[in-house]
């Protein structure tokens, strides 16, 4: 092989999947008028706490009524969790409060295409299904939606989905060290979306498998390794307590949407409700949105997800079945591992106590399941909420469960014989991808006409 076939067969699909994300944002970028990555954002949250920190207060020094500031013992609190302000340090130093808040979210999407795609070279092993699966998510789901506006609501979510998608990531390396990082970045995403928290357990047992050790000796090397998250989160809870007296609180209670609200900004009787729009409303249409529309419709890659799941578990079943069928033997002969008759390796399968009973084993099965336990809660927490993400176009708090959609979707393709199978997928991603285009230019046309 050539020099510049290496090459190519190296950095190809880099090129051609920011090739493609160039494509959709400049369309979006022209038919959207007057939106652009230098565009000026008057939803410019963060910008306006870093800069409040760099002058030693915690608070913003007036009311701004087009933001959502908490009002707490008369002073006016940004009501979202701080690790986008941390980021936007350097941009206010540099620029002051009008930082290029939309640059900096089109920077996140690019980052957000990048660790998809090395996500799935890393589970799948095959570089064009990597390309498939990641231009799926980033292009053809309602992340395209949330992923280039850099206002307040958006771009903490960008973040969060970022971040989210490197602590996947660098929990499944074979790098030790990359613990640090995957706690680290876990913990970052906690700080820009809260119930991000729920995939946590989900990277503690990578990291888990990955160190191979007993349970006390991991634990041990698990607070180690967790020392950069711990120093971060203990900023969080400090910031927390140093404004409302609470190390729980970021202020979302103290907006006055939810103190005017008898029954605050969690409420069970709302869920039946919302969980209706988000499973079954098709008011895509409609413009402005509020409440948003069915998730699923929105995000396609959610209907593969289910459609793999099911074959996953059929193809499981079938497996076991004709295994315990053919009466499996296992043989271990001076370490040498005989296939059996089925043609797994002995390490594939396991016996019961008499040795006549066999099962799979299917090491990320316990992953698939918990993120698919995790999702569910994360849905059912969404639904609790007064405004379900407001003005929107698709479902968009439902963005956040997305990179644990994904993770799933990769680790059961890893068991599942793919071949043309995978570019099924190409038609709801292009139904995706047209849907959030089309919504997302109407949407940024509407805010900056």
């Amino acid at each position: 092989m050539t020099l510049n076939n290496r090459l190519s067969d190296k950095y190809g699909p880099y090129v051609f999947i920011l090739l493609c994300a160039i494509v959709v944002y400049s369309l979006i970028y022209t038919l959207s008028v007057n939106f652009s990555p230098i565009a000026g954002n008057h939803y410019n949250t963060f910008s306006r706490q870093a800069e409040s920190w760099l002058h030693g207060r915690l608070s913003l020094p007036e009311n701004v009524p087009w933001l959502e500031l908490a009002i707490f013992e008369g002073r006016y609190y940004v009501s979202f969790p701080p690790f986008p302000s941390i980021v936007m340090l350097p941009f206010v130093l540099l620029f002051g409060i009008n930082t290029p808040d939309h640059a900096i979210a089109l920077c996140l999407s690019f980052l957000s295409l990048f660790y998809a795609y090395r996500l799935g070279i890393r589970v799948l092993s095959n570089k064009k299904h990597a390309v498939i699966f990641s231009l799926f998510l980033i292009l053809g789901t309602n992340y395209l939606h949330i992923s280039l506006w850099g206002a307040v609501w958006y771009i903490t979510q960008n973040f969060a989905f970022l971040l989210t998608l490197m602590a996947f990531y660098y929990a499944l390396t074979d790098n030790r060290k990359h613990s640090f990082l995957s706690l680290f970045f876990m913990c970052a995403a906690m700080g820009c979306r809260p119930f991000n928290i729920l995939y946590l357990p989900v990277v503690l047992y990578l990291i888990y498998r990955r160190e191979a050790k007993p349970l006390t000796g991991f634990l041990k090397r698990i607070f180690v390794y967790a020392i950069p998250a711990i120093t971060m989160g203990t900023f969080y809870l400090w910031h927390n307590y140093a404004r409302f007296g609470s190390i729980f609180d970021f202020g979302h209670n103290y907006l006055p949407e939810f103190v005017n609200d008898p029954h605050g900004q969690f409420y069970i009787g709302r869920v039946l409700a919302n969980l209706g729009r988000m499973f079954f409303s098709m008011d895509f249409i409609g413009f402005p949105l509020f409440y948003g529309f069915a998730f699923w419709l929105a995000s396609p890659i959610v209907v593969s997800f289910v459609v793999y799941f099911i074959v996953y578990l059929i193809k499981g079943f079938q497996k076991c079945k004709s295994i315990d069928k053919a009466g499996v033997n296992l043989r271990h002969s001076e370490g040498k591992v005989a296939r059996n008759e089925a043609g797994l390796l002995a390490g594939d399968i396991t016996c019961n106590d008499s040795g006549n009973q066999s099962i799979i084993k299917d090491n990320n099965r316990v992953v698939i399941y918990m993120l698919l336990f995790l999702i569910a809660i994360h849905l059912l927490a969404f639904s609790f909420h007064r405004t379900m993400g407001g003005h929107q176009f698709g479902a968009r708090y439902t963005v956040d469960t997305l990179p644990a959609f994904y993770l799933g979707l990769l680790l059961m393709l890893k068991k599942l014989p793919r071949n043309g199978s995978v570019y099924l997928n190409i038609p709801p991603m292009i139904f995706g991808l047209l849907l959030n285009f089309q919504g997302t230019v109407e949407y940024l046309v509407y805010y900056f006409q």
